[in-house]
């Protein structure tokens, strides 16, 4: 049984000639692992297989962002500061 939720996430960016972002695309996936069987000549072998299927894609214009950053900034509150902390330190250790 799959699960109902999305554990994984992608994201696209269209810019203008300027390369000031425009559009934003989120895409939602789910990735699971399914077990599957197939016949051999020596009997059945079953083996994990990890598997990913697309829920759904949210186009968002360069305001819709913007709420968006805002919205999670009024939900989150100082948590906000500490994700965004911890996503820098990220892409500091990866330069």
């Amino acid at each position: 049984m799959k699960p109902q939720f999305t554990n994984a996430f992608g994201i696209a960016r269209n810019a203008n000639q300027q390369g000031r972002t425009v559009e934003l695309q989120l895409d939602f996936m789910l990735q699971y692992m399914d077990g599957e069987s197939q016949m051999t000549k020596n009997g059945p072998v079953s083996a994990s297989v990890r598997k990913s299927e697309p829920l759904t894609s949210v186009l968002l214009t360069r305001d819709g962002v913007a709420a968006l950053i805002s919205l999670l900034r009024k939900t989150l509150g100082d948590e906000f500061d500490e994700i965004i902390g911890f996503c820098e330190a990220q892409d500091e250790m990866e330069r």
